[in-house]
């Protein structure tokens, strides 16, 4: 499987807004973060998150259903590949879960392996600093020790122009794994939840999304792997849902307790 040949060729890869869902009362209070936001394809990404008894149970980025419709069929290919957007958390989901900012990539011709070779975003949500993101540069080929059960690493590879690429490490974004099911299911793919490494260590979760689910307009989930290594910093959420609004015409891309 050549994993990483058309993943630079054809990468614009869509990543990671991590943000808040909410929606009970009593004890439980929603907090809609005016800043920080951004704007993407002339839409605004913001966050938000909901607590309960002064705990964060989750946070949110919602992603307007226009930023779908307004990304380019066609973008240049560049390397490393661009985020269309960062946009922090509010300090205290930072504080109480280790979720630092998010970023999308918008990849508008897929890329290897064949699963991927179509339309989508991924949504990084990191759990380190954004500088110490900015600075991967994937010199440092030290593989996690385990990933998740049902997760696969891909193998080494030369590419032409950039030499020996060690587990799908992308510069400012890190390794990447991913589910097994996604490279022997028979339905075309349509979405899934990735896990981040670098330097050995877990840094982001990242759902990746075609556009074509996003277009339909309905909720839906992805699983989070149990056994990501642990980190002393971060609390990892048990799910994640993204949930249509129709009178916002948005989703709400939730992480969960």
């Amino acid at each position: 499987m050549r994993w990483m040949v058309r993943y630079v060729f054809y990468f614009a890869l869509g990543v990671a807004a991590v943000v808040a869902f909410a929606g009970s009362a009593g004890a439980e209070s929603k907090k809609v973060v005016a800043e920080p936001c951004g704007s993407v394809f002339g839409t605004h990404v913001c966050t938000s998150y909901q607590m309960r008894a002064g705990k964060v149970i989750s946070f949110s980025l919602r992603v307007p259903v226009a930023m779908i419709e307004h990304a380019p069929a066609n973008v240049a290919m560049v390397w490393p590949p661009k985020a269309e957007l960062n946009v922090r958390f509010a300090p205290i989901v930072e504080k109480q879960t280790g979720f630092t900012y998010a970023n999308i990539y918008w990849n508008a011709h897929g890329h290897e392996p064949a699963t991927y070779m179509v339309p989508h975003f991924d949504f990084h949500f990191y759990f380190v600093p954004e500088r110490q993101v900015e600075t991967i540069n994937c010199k440092d080929t030290v593989k996690p020790r385990a990933v998740p059960a049902g997760y696969f690493l891909p193998p080494d590879e030369n590419v032409p122009g950039l030499g020996v690429v060690v587990g799908a490490c992308i510069p400012n974004m890190g390794m990447h794994t991913a589910p097994t099911t996604d490279l022997s299911g028979k339905a075309p793919w349509k979405g899934s939840l990735l896990v981040g490494y670098y330097g050995g260590k877990p840094i982001f979760v990242e759902p990746m999304i075609t556009s074509a689910l996003l277009l339909q307009k309905h909720s839906f989930t992805l699983p989070v792997p149990a056994g990501i290594e642990p980190a002393a910093h971060v609390r990892y959420p048990k799910g994640f849902r993204a949930v249509y609004l129709p009178e916002s015409k948005a989703y709400d891309f939730t992480f969960f307790y």
